[in-house]
């Protein structure tokens, strides 16, 4: 009888771990899309949550998640060969040489600035809505949540937009950043081809 009921433990256990996956995304392209070749993937903006404002257990998110998010969309942007990737470490670098803030680029009316200083047909600019790992009584996971843009530096035109969302249970919020990354890629790459 005990054998039994652990076994109805375990395996309700198990399966409530699968409800928490979770994968929404999305891609839009806009109309006559520019000769874009060369482009700088700009750290993703990124605020922590108020305390308590949280939507299951414990969710613990990085402060560098902006950064992180950053790095796995460009190594997915650059996995698919759209466009050439700048380092971004260089780009940091030039952007602190020409004392460019990444927050000024949201809101540029003058995006030749920003064109000069980092020789690039495009930026990448985006923002994390989530990013994290949360534990819970009988699950944890990692969630990852963002929307991202390519804005052709001439025009300051959004060439196109992608979001995705998330949610894994029993794997780390690098994971889901991945796989949310992947996600919007291969949305993007979809809508280019039609």
């Amino acid at each position: 009888m005990k054998k039994m009921l652990a076994v109805l433990i375990l395996s309700l256990c198990l399966s409530g771990c699968s409800m928490f996956d979770l994968e929404e995304y999305n891609a839009s392209v806009g109309a006559g899309t520019p000769e874009i070749q060369r482009v700088a993937v700009i750290d993703f903006a990124f605020e922590l949550p108020e305390k308590g404002k949280i939507d299951r257990g414990r969710i613990r998110r990085p402060q560098n998640a902006g950064s992180l998010m950053a790095d796995i969309f460009a190594e997915h942007l650059l996995g698919v060969g759209l466009y050439q990737i700048v380092e971004r470490e260089h780009v940091k670098f030039l952007m602190r040489q020409h004392d460019v803030m990444p927050s000024q680029l949201y809101a540029s009316p003058d995006w030749s600035k920003f064109r000069n200083a980092l020789n690039v047909d495009g930026v990448v600019l985006g923002s994390v809505l989530d990013y994290g790992e949360w534990r819970s009584m009988f699950n944890w996971g990692g969630v990852a949540a963002f929307t991202a843009r390519l804005v052709d530096i001439e025009t300051g035109a959004v060439v196109w937009s992608v979001s995705a969302n998330r949610n894994t249970a029993m794997k780390n919020a690098a994971v889901a950043a991945h796989a949310a990354s992947q996600d919007a890629i291969d949305a993007l790459q979809a809508n280019l081809n039609r």
